[in-house]
């Protein structure tokens, strides 16, 4: 054993120099500098630990409840606002595990039997989000201690701060599913495994099946990653002592987990290998299809936060994305070739730095070299091993599990894995990838301009899940019309929405949201229509302007009703059948034209392409309208 220890204690990244302790304690600071006081060493590190903590939470926390929920947060509204049994049964047939779930709907128990909050302040994104928000906060400070165990501590608090501006990872930070819970388990995971196999096994070991357990019982996919620590237990760790029974052992009680819910909860073989074969899942073939670009914008997605880019959108795009009619034809306006250039430079700079990181660069500038010890060497080489098993065993499952079902490769019987929020569990790796290969680069000069390049494309990303229309439009509309909205009389409002891609009634519940009312009914995936007593009446269109021009007429003649909402997405069409001028001309002289306002809504990664939304108000009156 102490053969084995010296050998996990000398494993840095390649000639990264050892500082201070293996753990990275506090106490290892006493390699100070001349000249330089402990305690200012200690101030110093501390200060700059929090103030990144501290930015990856503002970055989580600032505007969190701005974008409308996706079909799928709303979907996990469902399940977790009726009772526990509801929450249980909702699960079944999903292959999902119940521990996010859980917990979340524990939080809502806590607001509303502890804290005594009104149901209209619980059911709103910003305070349904707030404990995602919370763990990817943690997922900062995770991103250290992991980091901490493959290099120096100057090295992993720069990690750390990319981790703090990640924009992937702040974007599923701000999400109501299990996804910023699962990134934050898988790196803690990790950072107890690896401490795990240093030394100290009465304290990490519990931590790491603890960790285990809670990445199981969050997301299934962490077996991926079970499978990256079986695969670096049998390749390179020496197998003495207690170490890999207790590994299998913790195995054990993973699978255990495993077994119990999807064999007396979920039903997971019928429900999703069985039943998704069918053709349930059939829309995500027309999206989670594996080619070059996805391969290669894997990492640009995890680090950058965006696609690979594909300018000009192809009709694939254009019809998974609904982006509305005359897309190309409008393209100049819709689109932003100048940003698509830029992201595809940043993306190449990228896989450059990590292709070049992995360069002795130290060794090509000195004549002789001392020669490296034998177990650092092996030790050294192995903890780079332990990165490139974690991207390129879930890299294979994902891609073999892309396939078609009519593949003999294939791994799985539908499109299911591909896609970007599947794959964030290889996240980490490429963060931590990155910042070793930066802080490798020859000369400060060079390091320095790298990391403000890359840290300013990926803080300008992030920034985008705060201050653009990236998910649902709803929210961006809804706010807009409120100023005119009567709750005395709802029936006096009527919305007319373009369709997007997603459904499941997402403007009602961005409306009720806005309103503060109540969703203690909710029961099953569909909402009760006596949910809707308390919104205005609503549509949700085609780009056809047959059912939007039959709108407009019914409302001339239905005298009940004050207000009439169009919110479409040909905001950049100012002629034609669904101009401001034909849609007056059917609603006659009693309405008048009271708000207007245009925006641009990306759709998630893409930010080379819009679709350019309008908010068009008429009201009944006889005072002569504003434009």
């Amino acid at each position: 054993m102490a053969s084995q220890r010296a050998d996990h204690q000398a494993s840095n990244f390649p000639d990264e120099p050892t500082k201070g302790s293996a753990t990275g304690a506090p106490g290892a600071l006493a390699s100070t500098g001349a000249g330089t006081p402990r305690w200012a060493m200690r101030l110093a590190f501390w200060g700059a630990f929090f103030g990144i903590l501290l930015l990856g939470g503002f970055l989580r926390f600032w505007r969190l409840g701005e974008q409308s929920f996706w079909c799928d947060e709303t979907a996990t509204l469902g399940r977790v606002s009726g009772s526990y049994a509801h929450l249980l049964h909702s699960l079944q047939g999903q292959g999902f595990p119940c521990g996010w779930f859980s917990l979340l709907w524990c939080w809502i128990y806590f607001l509303k039997h502890a804290v005594h909050l009104a149901p209209g302040y619980i059911f709103t994104t910003s305070t349904l989000r707030m404990p995602a928000a919370a763990l990817g906060t943690l997922n900062v400070a995770a991103g250290y201690l992991l980091a901490r165990q493959f290099t120096t501590r100057r090295v992993a608090l720069f990690i750390m701060l990319l981790v703090a501006i990640n924009p992937f990872l702040i974007y599923y930070s701000r999400d109501l599913k299990m996804y910023g819970a699962f990134y934050f388990l898988v790196t803690l995971n990790a950072a107890f495994f690896l401490l795990w196999l240093r030394g100290r096994p009465w304290l990490w070991f519990p931590l790491y099946v603890i960790a285990s357990a809670a990445m199981i019982m969050t997301d299934f996919i962490g077996w991926m990653f079970l499978f990256v620590e079986l695969s670096w237990m049998l390749l390179r760790f020496r197998r003495r002592g207690t170490d890999m029974p207790l590994f299998i052992g913790s195995l054990g009680l993973d699978g255990a987990l495993t077994y119990w819910w999807w064999r007396f909860h979920t039903w997971f073989y019928y429900g999703v290998a069985f039943h998704h074969t069918h053709g349930s899942l059939q829309w995500v073939a027309r999206y989670s299809h594996i080619d070059l670009r996805t391969i290669m914008g894997q990492p640009a997605v995890s680090i950058l936060g965006f696609l690979w880019p594909t300018y000009p959108p192809s009709r694939h795009i254009l019809n998974w994305y609904r982006l509305g009619p005359g897309f190309l034809h409008h393209l100049t306006t819709r689109g932003f070739p100048a940003i698509e250039q830029f992201e595809l430079g940043a993306a190449v700079t990228m896989v450059a730095v990590l292709i070049m990181g992995l360069v002795p660069w130290h060794r090509l500038r000195r004549k002789k070299t001392p020669p490296m010890p034998p177990q650092a060497k092996t030790a050294a080489v192995g903890r780079w091993w332990f990165i490139a098993l974690w991207l390129l065993i879930p890299g294979v499952i994902f891609g073999f599990g892309s396939l078609p079902k009519s593949n003999p490769l294939s791994l799985y019987p539908h499109f299911v894995i591909w896609l970007p929020r599947y794959m964030g569990l290889m996240a980490m790796a490429w963060i931590i990838w990155l910042g070793c290969a930066i802080m490798r680069l020859p000369g400060v000069f060079v390091r320095t301009i790298t990391a403000v390049f890359l840290g300013a494309v990926m803080l300008a990303s992030s920034l985008t899940n705060n201050l653009i229309c990236r998910q649902e439009p709803w929210a961006f509309i809804n706010r807009s019309v409120m100023h005119y909205y009567n709750p005395k009389d709802h029936l006096g409002m009527f919305v007319a929405y373009s369709l997007t891609n997603h459904i499941m009634d997402d403007p009602a519940v961005s409306m009720m949201q806005t309103l503060h009312n109540s969703l203690n009914n909710i029961s099953g995936w569909n909402f009760p229509n006596n949910m809707y007593m308390k919104i205005p009446r609503f549509a949700v269109l085609s780009d056809n302007p047959q059912p939007w021009q039959s709108i407009a007429r019914w409302a001339f003649y239905n005298k009940g009703l004050k207000t009439l909402v169009f919110a479409d997405r040909q905001g950049d069409i100012r002629t034609g059948p669904l101009s401001t001028p034909a849609i007056d001309k059917l609603l006659g002289p009693d309405y008048h034209l009271v708000y207007r306002r245009t925006f641009m809504w990306y759709y998630q990664w893409h930010y080379y392409f819009a679709s350019p939304w309008r908010v068009r108000v008429w009201q009944r009156t006889s005072k002569p309208g504003h434009h």
